[in-house]
């Protein structure tokens, strides 16, 4: 299958966006490894934005180690290392976690189903009536909740769909 196939809800990032970010009073990022299916993984990365240091060190311990990392966009250095993913020709594709929304969720729901419907059998979730996917971020990761009843099962949306 082509890369162009593969739907991605996420918007990627320039410098605009970085400086949009700072005039908000987000400066505090955190950029991660960010699986998708037709990027290659040493290459594409998630941004995530706070405006408090203390919730971005908090995103940044979560992650895995060599996943990513945290950058302070109001010291001159990191500004400057981040600014250098953004360059045509990096080969860097960095995307912001920040669009998610209904819609977004409903169309990757939609590009994506037959690939979730193949996961949940996988899984031998029994179905109570029907399923309800949730898609939601947590910490950088896009992750799905499938609920059933009482069942629930969470895991990674890349999991289900790669």
């Amino acid at each position: 299958m082509a890369d162009n196939l593969f739907y991605n809800p996420f918007l990627r990032i320039r410098e605009d966006t970085v400086t949009k970010l700072m005039a908000a009073g987000r400066s505090f990022v955190v950029i991660q490894r960010f699986p998708w299916p037709g990027m290659h993984l040493q290459q594409t990365f998630l941004l995530s934005a706070y405006a408090v240091e203390s919730e971005a060190h908090y995103h940044e311990t979560a992650l895995g180690s060599k996943e990513g990392k945290m950058q302070n966009l109001l010291l001159t250095d990191h500004y400057r290392s981040v600014l250098k993913l953004l360059k045509t020709g990096s080969g860097i594709n960095l995307f912001f976690n920040g669009t998610i929304d209904k819609k977004h969720e409903q169309r990757l729901q939609k590009a994506y189903q037959k690939a979730v419907s193949t996961y949940i059998h996988g899984i031998k979730m029994k179905k109570e009536d029907h399923f309800d996917v949730r898609i939601f971020v947590e910490y950088g990761r896009l992750k799905a909740e499938i609920t059933s009843g009482e069942q629930s099962h969470t895991a990674l949306f890349y999991d289900m769909i790669k």
